[in-house]
């Protein structure tokens, strides 16, 4: 039977606080608190999962949020001594052995030194401010540190960083709403000591290619997933899986050995996603769960998906809030595919999409990055919103300034990628995937991180390792993870996708026969060459705007509001004359669906 949806959230919060002493301390209840020299520790949490695991004794406190793997299992006790050795400073060597998701504090009584260690993938993402006070304040949730902001009279709003999301529907390197707020980059230990924060990089992306053959790294590929999914489950806990009807969270599935996850699928209805989600757990012989989304679900998730992800993230990514005890009764640890489709799938790699008689083909050709990187990423990377003049939105006096910030903002990641390589193609992926949990899709891991702890297979050192060393040839058009998994379970290789109900192992060439098949069988039987969106997960967002009531309303509301005007950049009558119109159905210029959802995301955390 499918579970309804039954709306239950929990809220995670959690602020680490380092003060002078003598002053008066912002934290009204504290877990942990330590003092040293002349300093005061206070961090606070509620609902973090997983819990934040505590060590102290007279000489420093501890804490790790996530699941740092040494050798071969999860292991906090033994990352915590590696990292920081008995009256030793941080050992960056250790650290760049170190695998896993996790994100570590470390406080010296004595020196009064604060160090934070992230992984490599941002699996926890980290906002940090040190006031003019002298205290220095950090949290994963940037919601929170916008709120404190706020409270302390601090709050410096970065209106090009706003601007930035609503054409790209998330935020490039370090910045944030606020002026003085930052984004811990990957693989950083950041130390605040005498007032002052420095960042150390201790591990740095090496692009260098393998000569192996295709055969060889997919079969390597699949030995690693398999290998990350053994360091992933060794703690002995309940494990499910949110599985879809694609290529790679079946992957996932297919690489565990033995005892499989509880799967669990969410969608509107019983329709194609379902049933083949629910054939592949069936292959595998691992219980299946259908989760069925509200019919007005986005609008249900709203609140709860912009506050958890700061607004700096499109809120509809974050699909899997309110199944609370329906999951979490059942499992302890959930896990998903994400990474695969950029990692191995080569999903941004640029290519050539075939016509044939003014019709759009499966078929794609590998094709050039263009010398104008910057240029071209900023107008057709394929997440940026669409199909909406966003320029034309905006004060006429203002235009040039964000288009100048824009553009900066891409160089600058640009030139940290030459850095690291002379591709081109390793320079145009370094601007989507150089800070992980910066990713437009990051919400999927932070919905599901409210109920039970998430982990990410693809987040494994040995695994990215081996996507950063992959010719783009074998990562296009997903040629290395279609022939591993034919290579981890030939069983679930066999099942069709549901996102093109063709078999899920098909080049795009090999699509593109079955697509011309199916056009001409429609046309020759009188059909329309269309399909629902209800036979895949995603509600697509011009229906979902204009016909759920709830989410209509939101965005007559938010336009509304007072939060529009604090956007100076945007011409707000503009955008009130023209959205309503836009709701009914009309074809207005300047809007599009992108648009419309990804302002609504920033307009709900500027009222929050």
């Amino acid at each position: 039977m499918p579970i309804e949806f039954t709306p239950q959230f929990s809220f995670p919060s959690f602020m680490l606080t380092l003060e002078p002493a003598g002053n008066g301390s912002q934290v009204q209840s504290s877990n942990i608190s330590a003092v040293g020299a002349g300093l005061r520790l206070e961090l606070t949490w509620q609902n973090v999962l997983p819990v934040p695991w505590v060590s102290q004794d007279e000489f420093r406190t501890i804490v790790v949020i996530g699941c740092p793997v040494c050798g071969e299992k999860i292991d906090r006790n033994a990352a915590c001594a590696g990292l920081f050795p008995p009256r030793e400073d941080f050992n960056a060597e250790f650290a760049r052995s170190l695998n896993g998701e996790f994100l570590v504090f470390h406080f010296c009584r004595t020196t009064g030194k604060l160090t934070i260690v992230n992984d490599r993938f941002n699996a926890y993402p980290l906002y940090y401010f040190a006031s003019p006070s002298g205290a220095f304040h950090a949290t994963p949730y940037f919601s929170e540190m916008w709120s404190l902001l706020n409270k302390l009279n601090q709050l410096q709003i970065n209106e090009l960083t706003m601007f930035e999301f609503l054409w790209f529907q998330r935020v490039l390197g370090t910045k944030t709403y606020s002026k003085n707020v930052l984004y811990l980059p990957d693989a950083t230990a950041l130390e605040f000591s005498n007032g002052r924060t420095s960042l150390r990089r201790y591990w740095r992306r090496d692009y260098t290619k393998n000569n192996r053959s295709l055969a060889e790294n997919a079969a390597l590929m699949a030995s690693l997933m398999r290998g990350s999914i053994r360091r992933k489950t060794s703690d002995g806990k309940r494990y499910g899986h949110f599985l879809s009807g694609g290529m790679d969270s079946r992957s996932v599935l297919a690489a565990f050995e033995k005892d499989p996850p509880v799967c669990f699928t969410a969608t509107i209805a019983e329709n194609r996603e379902c049933e083949t989600a629910r054939a592949i757990a069936r292959a595998k012989g691992a219980r299946h769960v259908h989760l069925t989304l509200a019919p007005e679900h986005y609008a249900k998730i709203l609140e709860a998906s912009v506050r958890v992800n700061g607004g700096m993230y499109n809120y509809d990514h974050g699909l899997f809030y309110g199944f609370n005890k329906t999951v979490s009764d059942l499992v302890d640890v959930a896990f998903h595919g994400h990474g695969f489709d950029y990692m191995f799938q080569g999903m941004y790699i640029p290519r050539h999409r075939h016509k044939l008689a003014g019709r759009t083909l499966n078929f794609v050709t590998l094709a050039s990055v263009p010398d104008d990187i910057a240029g071209h990423f900023i107008n057709s990377v394929s997440y940026r919103v669409k199909d909406a003049d966003i320029l034309g939105l905006v004060r006429p006096e203002r235009r040039q300034e964000l288009k100048d910030a824009l553009h900066a903002s891409v160089e600058e990641i640009l030139a940290d990628a030459r850095r690291l390589s002379d591709n081109p193609y390793d320079h145009w992926e370094h601007l989507t995937f150089h800070h992980i949990s910066r990713h437009y899709s990051y919400p999927n891991h932070a919905s599901i991180a409210t109920f039970v702890e998430q982990r990410t297979i693809s987040f494994d050192n040995d695994l990215f390792n081996l996507y950063l060393s992959l010719p783009v040839t074998q990562r296009f058009d997903a040629r290395i993870e279609r022939r591993c998994l034919q290579l981890l379970d030939p069983r679930l290789a066999a099942i069709r996708s549901a996102n093109t109900a063709l078999p899920v192992t098909a080049s795009s060439l090999e699509q593109t026969v079955h697509q011309l098949f199916e056009f001409v069988k429609r046309r020759i039987r009188g059909f329309e060459d269309h399909e629902e969106w209800t036979e895949r997960t995603w509600p697509e967002r011009p229906q979902a705007l204009r016909r759920q009531a709830e989410l209509k309303k939101a965005v007559l509301d938010a336009c509304r509001s007072d939060a529009l005007d604090a956007i100076s950049f945007l011409d707000q009558e503009k955008i009130r004359s023209l959205a309503p119109r836009w709701l009914e159905g009309e074809s207005v210029p300047g809007l599009s669906g992108d648009f419309v959802q990804t302002l609504l995301t920033l307009l709900v955390f500027l009222k929050q």
